[in-house]
């Protein structure tokens, strides 16, 4: 592989390594909004295989974490602060993904939504949700998912849109 391609390694990301994945999280959102280290340490304990982590040359690039719920509504702030999951939901609830600035707009994004909506598919969970900001809406679109509305949300006081995709294992 050429220098000028790194090679990229989409695997679930270990508890050791939870602190750089919140300091990536707290470069990508704004505090309010930003996922806590305790939300973190949940995720990856009870839902290791939906907290994944994109790594090139050793070092973190990304990351994409969601739970399962029973809601097929992404709005709720019940899911936002992890009292709302159910590890035996069929829905999967997408509720942090984040690029390094310096790595965006080289598909590491795009790969780990797919990791995950193959991992939902593998689950055989009906569906996946999620809330993003106006200007990533067309991104999601790109990888299957449909505009739902605007959501009632007001998480870490940003205006959310609801996007869903429809998994159709059930």
């Amino acid at each position: 592989m050429r220098p000028d391609h790194p090679v990229r390694i989409i695997r679930p990301i270990a508890y050791s390594e939870l602190e750089a994945a919140y300091r990536l999280e707290l470069s990508c959102y704004p505090h309010e909004a930003a996922a806590t280290c305790e939300a973190f340490i949940y995720r990856q304990r009870y839902f290791p295989s939906y907290f994944l982590s994109a790594w090139e040359n050793s070092a973190l690039v990304g990351l994409a974490c969601g739970v399962r719920t029973s809601s097929p509504d992404s709005g709720e702030e019940s899911v936002k602060g992890d009292t709302g999951t159910d590890p035996e939901g069929i829905h999967l609830c997408v509720l942090s993904v984040a690029v390094d600035s310096e790595s965006r707009r080289g598909g590491i994004g795009t790969e780990l939504v797919e990791a995950l909506v193959r991992q939902a598919e593998e689950d055989r969970l009906a569906s996946i949700i999620l809330m993003c900001e106006a200007h990533l809406i067309s991104f999601y679109e790109r990888v299957g998912f449909e505009y739902v509305r605007l959501s009632s949300s007001r998480h870490g006081g940003i205006q959310w849109h609801e996007m869903k995709r429809e998994l159709g294992t059930r």
